[in-house]
């Protein structure tokens, strides 16, 4: 018996990488354009820093390394600021099968992710400051209809119209690291949770291409990472 579910193990295991491998090279989905016209790259590291946001999180999903950035103004004169704190990993620790198979596949194993996206793991949360330096919206992903139980996790972007003097803190509400925000008493850690502040630094083009934030040819197993159009041109 122990013989047979081996080599039922290994023919799922190069199944896999077959499907994995034929994807890979040959379903390409996008071609993205270099950046957005309307958008002037500036570097503001006092600005990023005034309106970078917290983080709430726990010791099973972890905090970030680093927390970096990019700014614009648009042709309003406004203010574009996209925050991306950066982890080292992300992982499902949950048990049961489709966690384990994420970890084997996914994360840790054939290393899907990394393949995929690169190192680490990047996020973005996105402010809007108009001229008068009153915020004015606020962009971010969070987790779908969550369930640590499955095997991926499901991204719905979010756009809060609304003003605001600071970013209100935002509770990292996934394994891989989608954001809920949050406010009023909502915005107290938790049972478990620690408040991680974003002390941002500029996201220089050497950093952008280490983490392989921007594929112009995307494929169905080669995706750019998490940004907006506008910041595929930095402030040099």
């Amino acid at each position: 018996m122990m013989k047979k579910a081996i080599r039922i193990t290994v023919a799922v295991l190069l199944l896999v990488f077959a499907v994995f491998l034929t994807v890979y090279l040959t379903a390409t989905v996008n071609v993205l354009e270099p950046g957005a016209p309307d958008f002037t790259p500036v570097k503001d590291d006092v600005a990023a820093g005034d309106y970078a946001p917290s983080l709430l999180s726990n010791d099973t999903f972890g905090f970030p390394q680093k927390c970096y950035y990019r700014a614009a103004r648009d042709g309003s004169g406004n203010l574009h600021i996209a925050y991306h704190p950066v982890w080292e990993y992300e992982r499902n620790d949950s048990g049961g099968l489709m966690p384990l198979l994420s970890r084997m596949f996914y994360t840790g194993g054939l290393r899907i992710q990394r393949v995929m996206f690169g190192k680490g793991d990047v996020e973005v949360i996105s402010v809007t400051v108009d001229r008068h330096g009153v915020g004015t919206a606020i962009e971010y992903e969070r987790p779908k209809n969550y369930n640590p139980s499955t095997f991926t996790v499901s991204h719905e972007k979010v756009a809060l119209q609304s003003t605001f003097a600071t970013t209100p803190p935002f509770r990292v509400a996934s394994w891989n690291h989608l954001f809920e925000n949050t406010d009023g008493a909502d915005a107290a850690p938790r049972t478990g949770e620690r408040a991680w502040r974003c002390t941002p630094e500029y996201f220089t083009d050497a950093l952008w291409e280490e983490y392989t934030m921007v594929r112009l040819k995307e494929t169905r197993l080669r995706k750019s990472r998490a940004h907006l159009a506008w910041e595929r041109t930095s402030a040099k």
